[in-house]
């Protein structure tokens, strides 16, 4: 727990990450691109003093988890996120199998999520017994990797898909939520802090991928690996989509990244009552861009209130320990009390995802609706 001014408070981080982008998981220079340039991002933003190396960046462990989120992280709970990307990765980059077991390892402290990608023949079959076999309380919606391939959020099969996931148990749909080495167009100017401006791989200086990974002749047992794809750009979504969905799906709780679209428009979705906002973007992008982040931070808190907002750090592009404290002291500047700090920091998020709190949580809970 972190405490300050007499207070404790249970921290849980929204958007945390588990990633394997090791050059033996890298299916080309895409992916090794990808890469690289969420490393630069990293050795931006994260303000420990000293940023973590290639190897320990590329890919997160077991260890790593521990000692940087519930060691000396403050962190309580952490709701994995998932990011496949098989075009860029071999195995997948971010895949929930992983995440259900790194859970295992660490039971009790981490929330497994899925991935629902559109584009993606018969996504949607089996999802509601993928969500009881996986014990999934989320899932990420990939609503378009590249705009040919864009799907509309209003298709009546995502509706009723993810009406069949609520009664499953997975009763939460992340939008705009997932770590991106390039924002998309039109998102706010401290959303693209520490984006590279040009590509920062550097295959002079190491081995993009073992040998035996390289494309082949047809015929080889070898597996081939596609060469010629570039990253792709962060899914961006319609808003007025999003209402016409959220709108059909009372019982859906849906929670978009800070930094998915304009604040003004961000701040117009509040008015669906079940929409929340992760502020992982943001409170990075406080670091940066702190008068524009400071606006949209006082926008959203207007608009939706500190029981609809949810801290996240996105490790490990960022580790939350500073930013723990970081965050309690933006919103302290801002008059909020304990009750709104607590809602910010953990007791939202233990909400959606229905985590286990302690009687204290439970105290400011009721505080908070009386």
């Amino acid at each position: 727990m972190f405490e300050i001014g007499g207070e404790r408070y249970l921290v849980v981080d929204a958007h945390v990450h588990a990633w394997d982008g090791a050059p033996a998981n890298q299916a080309g220079p895409a992916g090794e691109q990808f890469v690289a340039d969420l490393h630069h991002r990293h050795r931006v933003l994260d303000r420990r003093p000293r940023p973590l190396t290639v190897d320990e960046f590329e890919r997160v462990s077991e260890h790593g988890l521990a000692a940087d989120l519930l060691g000396t992280g403050h962190v309580d709970r952490a709701v994995l996120q998932p990011l496949g990307l098989s075009e860029l990765f071999v195995l997948g980059f971010d895949p929930s199998s992983w995440h259900a077991e790194l859970a295992e390892g660490l039971a009790g402290r981490f929330v497994v999520t899925g991935e629902l990608d559109p584009t993606v023949d018969g996504a949607g079959r089996g999802m509601a017994a993928r969500i009881r076999d996986e014990q999934l309380r989320g899932i990420s919606l990939v609503s378009a990797r590249r705009p040919e391939s864009r799907t509309s959020l209003a298709a009546p099969w995502l509706r009723r898909t993810l009406s069949r996931a609520e009664q499953a148990g997975a009763g939460v749909v992340h939008l705009g939520v997932g770590v991106v080495a390039h924002p998309p167009p039109g998102a706010p100017v401290w959303a693209h802090a520490g984006v590279p401006d040009r590509p920062t791989a550097t295959r002079a200086t190491r081995s993009r991928w073992p040998s035996w990974a390289e494309p082949v002749r047809a015929g080889s047992a070898l597996p081939v690996r596609v060469r010629n794809l570039r990253p792709p750009p962060a899914g961006g979504f319609d808003a007025t989509e999003l209402s016409v969905l959220a709108g059909a799906l009372p019982r859906v709780q849906f929670v978009v990244g800070s930094g998915c679209l304009p604040t003004a428009v961000l701040a117009r979705l509040a008015r669906l009552p079940n929409v929340s906002v992760l502020l992982a973007d943001l409170l990075v992008g406080l670091r940066t861009h702190p008068e524009e982040a400071g606006d949209a931070l006082d926008a959203l808190l207007a608009a939706y209130g500190p029981q609809r907002l949810l801290f996240g750090s996105g490790y490990p592009l960022v580790r939350p320990g500073p930013l723990v404290a970081e965050t309690v002291a933006a919103l302290r500047s801002r008059g909020l009390g304990p009750v709104a700090l607590q809602a910010v920091l953990g007791a939202t998020a233990a909400r959606l995802y229905r985590l286990p709190v302690p009687e204290t949580l439970i105290r400011h809970d009721d505080a908070a609706r009386a």
